[in-house]
């Protein structure tokens, strides 16, 4: 067999003999060199005072566990100076001492456990023939020296949720090389700037607008250009918006009910009939459920405690809520109803062709099923008996099995999340669909304030993703003038607070879109850790990159000519 190619030094090591067991491959080794440097002093030896076995676990071959049994002889040191008198020879690039295993087994179990963590790493090892626990995968990790922190240049800097809402750290990022620079405990600005004192070199942080970071980058790198994050900036407009619409839900719900009640025929009698919604007022008042009047009893109790002068943080410790949604209720103005999630039906594709096989006449649920099917429809009968049971009349629903006939009086239609509606605001009316077309017209036509706000975001996002800089200080003054929405003005004024990170990110390139991905690898591994590991593991696994290629250096020498052009122009 062709041993030279066990590993990395084969004229150091001689082949004796193999083994096939059922356990295993076992190979017997010995050492070819004549001679022996003694550890401590290095002086060379000839002398041999004795041998003995040594075991050792390599990588496997074909699936199967190998085993190397390797004659280890011991040497006399003849340097009378060196408190050694027998010493025995290292098989270097082989196995450390006193090691059971080979460096290059030690090194892929470490990956393994980089990668897998724990028992995933022990289930993956031992179904490839690399008998390890999980807790000895853990310590190799453990052990792994962490790579060498390279210069940093330009950092993205965001926050990550060790248990939301409770705990959170912070993770840094090198945005030239594309790769995680370090992970904090904790986040707040006396950490960060910590960090950054350690770090001179940093040119730029790109960062959310969090008060926080903005006074840890100012503290611990005063000489690095801070500059918003864009994708931040578009959401906190679009929050912004959020407000306007929850104090306007009234007004939302009162245009859906009138989009979704518009496009219904007049009802006729005959074979060709249709039968249009319920018409809706707006004064109707909405069905509550237990669950929505249970609601409705806390946003009351809420408002009273409010209108007594209670604080906020006081009215959540003694509701048992959440500041965040005490906040809501108080600046809604009006109970916040909750937005019912819709869903899309297999029928949706083929409901054109069944209003227009009902207006011609056919009514049979099972006759527009084998049609629909024949055209590629993949759900079942049920679904089209479900999709066609509301455009009955009354006396044929109550002979319809499984048909429930309408409620006597006009159904309320659920008001459309405040969420939805402002990402529809946001979007260039060009992009938007016919149905979402007419609920925005009919929302801008019933509140004008509605109207302005939106105009105002769409424009502040149009000049955030093209970066047009120079329009920045004309949209603030139009925002901060009276008639506008108190929302919109008092986002207007947090920019004037953090103006010069937000002028870099209309004029510099970086942003956090790399942070953000690396906080989805770091989600990854804490939840394939089961919440058992500790933090400093976390970190380890979080930071642990292979080696670097060629192309990925040569990449990273052009992006760090491209900053130093960029920050160039920033100064």
């Amino acid at each position: 067999m062709g041993h030279d190619l066990l590993f990395p030094r084969p004229a150091m090591l001689q082949m004796e003999g193999m083994a096939i067991l059922p356990a295993g491959v076992l190979f017997d080794l010995t050492c070819r060199e004549q001679s022996a440097c003694c550890p401590s002093c290095g002086s060379v030896s000839r002398r041999v005072h004795s041998r003995y076995v040594r075991t050792v676990d390599d990588l496997p071959m074909h699936g199967r566990r190998v085993r190397l049994r390797l004659t280890v002889r011991r040497f006399f040191c003849d340097n009378d100076a060196c408190e050694r008198r027998t010493f025995a020879e290292r098989l270097d690039g082989v196995a450390e001492a006193y090691a059971r295993k080979t460096h290059r087994l030690t090194e892929a179990l470490c990956e393994i456990g980089f990668v897998c963590g724990g028992e995933g790493g022990r289930r993956l090892a031992v179904g490839l023939g690399m008998v390890v626990s999980g807790d000895t995968l853990l310590n190799l990790v453990r052990q792994c020296p962490l790579p060498a922190a390279p210069e940093l240049r330009v950092l993205g800097v965001d926050d990550w949720a060790w248990r939301r809402g409770q705990r959170y750290g912070t993770i840094l990022c090198d945005l030239i090389r594309h790769g995680p620079a370090d992970l904090l405990p904790e986040r707040s600005a006396e950490s960060l700037s910590a960090w950054l004192q350690g770090h001179r070199g940093v040119q730029a942080i790109s960062r959310d607008r969090a008060a926080y970071y903005a006074e840890g980058c100012t503290k611990g790198a005063p000489q690095a250009v801070q500059v918003a994050d864009r994708f931040h900036l578009v959401a906190n407009v679009r929050e912004a918006l959020v407000r306007v619409l929850e104090r306007h839900g009234r007004d939302v719900r009162a245009a859906a009910n009138a989009v979704v009640q518009t496009p219904s025929p007049p009802v006729t009698e005959g074979p060709g009939a249709s039968v249009p919604l319920p018409a809706v007022s707006d004064s109707a008042p909405a069905a509550h459920t237990p669950a929505q009047e249970r609601r409705l009893e806390r946003y009351q109790q809420v408002m009273e405690l409010h209108a007594r002068g209670v604080s906020l943080r006081e009215i959540g410790r003694q509701m048992h809520l959440h500041r965040g949604t005490v906040g809501r209720f108080v600046r809604a103005g009006q109970f916040p109803e909750r937005a019912t999630r819709s869903y899309s039906r297999l029928t949706d594709p083929f409901e054109a062709y069944l209003r227009q096989r009902w207006a011609e006449g056919c009514h049979n649920a099972g006759r527009l099923y084998r049609e629909v099917r024949a055209q590629g429809f993949q759900g079942a009968y049920v679904a089209v008996r479900r999709c066609v049971a509301p455009w009955r009349t009354p006396a044929e629903q109550r002979h319809t099995p499984g048909c429930k006939p309408p409620p006597e009086r006009g159904r309320s239609v659920a008001r459309p999340s405040s969420k939805r509606v402002a990402w529809l605001l946001l979007h260039e009316p060009a992009d938007r669909r016919d149905e979402d077309r007419q609920l925005i017209e009919a929302v801008c036509e019933r509140c004008p304030e509605i109207q302005r706000a939106a105009e105002l975001a769409r424009t502040f996002a149009s000049i955030v993703r093209e970066q047009r800089a120079s329009e920045l200080d004309g949209w603030i003054t139009r925002a901060r003038e009276a008639g506008m929405p108190r929302e919109l003005r008092s986002f207007a004024r947090g920019l004037l607070k953090d103006e010069a990170a937000v002028r870099a990110a209309l004029g510099l390139p970086w942003s956090n879109g790399q942070v953000e991905g690396q906080v989805n690898r770091l989600k990854l591994i804490k939840r394939m850790m089961y919440g058992r590991g500790g933090f400093e593991l976390l970190r380890r696994r979080v930071l642990h990159r292979p080696a670097p290629a060629v192309r990925e250096s040569a990449t990273a020498a052009a992006t760090s000519i491209r900053v130093d052009r960029d920050l160039a122009v920033a100064a």
